[in-house]
């Protein structure tokens, strides 16, 4: 008789060849046993109520389209870890790189909430891990394993960030953090608007933009406002609607 896995998971991710390859990876007979790969995602409430895996492994995009949904499923099913299926490779993350540039960008509380960062928004949304695409096989398991076991899967620069937004304080030469308003400026400047536009679609003055645009140059070590947008693109950098954020 087959002996019974220790953890059942469900991989609920949209693209049929990265499901198909987590299942392949995850399926340890006696360890760990994948549900059957649901054939469609639109209920998502559904498929985990008719049989209760211990971790769900979930696309990002399902949760960008349902901001309600991790917080369903962790206030409904108590015993679930939810492992959030993030579109980039943990090298490639938009809020690592802004982090990451010689110790100088930082965000302010308020930018760190309107960014629709794929790792810090799911797990402010209660997901209890992250999984980035292109990692090794036994990063996946292990990261499975650890997250039944009551840890939290996240890079540990995100374990940084937490500590810079408790402590915003520095020393007397540190760099003021991005605000709420020069995240959204950068986030137009990759869309290719002139000053002028971006002024016209924040219904702010073109000089305050011009002046925006240099304080976040400063901030991020960049010499041009191009560099600022092909920084904000490269990165793919979204912000969140207000109502997406966790109060």
């Amino acid at each position: 008789m087959p002996q019974a896995a220790d953890i059942r998971v469900l991989i609920a991710v949209e693209d049929p060849v990265a499901a198909a390859g987590l299942h392949a990876i995850l399926s340890l007979p006696g360890q760990i046993e994948c549900l059957d790969l649901p054939r469609a995602l639109d209920d998502l409430r559904g498929l985990v109520a008719a049989d209760p895996p211990d971790v769900l492994l979930m696309d990002v995009e399902l949760r960008r389209r349902d901001p309600q949904l991790i917080p369903d499923l962790v206030g409904t099913f108590s015993g679930l870890r939810i492992l959030v299926y993030v579109n980039h490779s943990p090298e490639d993350c938009a809020l690592r790189h802004m982090l990451e540039l010689g110790g100088r960008a930082r965000l302010s509380p308020g930018a760190v909430a309107r960014l629709d960062d794929c790792c810090l928004m799911s797990l402010r949304q209660r997901a209890h891990g992250c999984l980035g695409t292109g990692v090794e096989a036994e990063v996946v398991v292990h990261s499975v394993r650890a997250l039944h076991a009551g840890e939290v899967v996240a890079a540990p620069w995100l374990t940084s960030l937490a500590r810079m937004i408790r402590h915003p304080g520095g020393g007397a030469k540190a760099v003021p953090p991005i605000s709420v308003r020069e995240l959204e400026i950068m986030t137009l400047l990759a869309q290719g608007l002139s000053n002028k536009q971006i002024a016209e679609r924040l219904g702010l003055r073109q000089q305050t933009v011009k002046n925006h645009v240099t304080r976040t140059m400063e901030k991020l070590g960049v010499q041009n406002r191009l560099e600022v947008g092909l920084l904000a693109a490269r990165h793919n950098l979204r912000l969140a609607d207000e109502g997406a954020v966790p109060d």
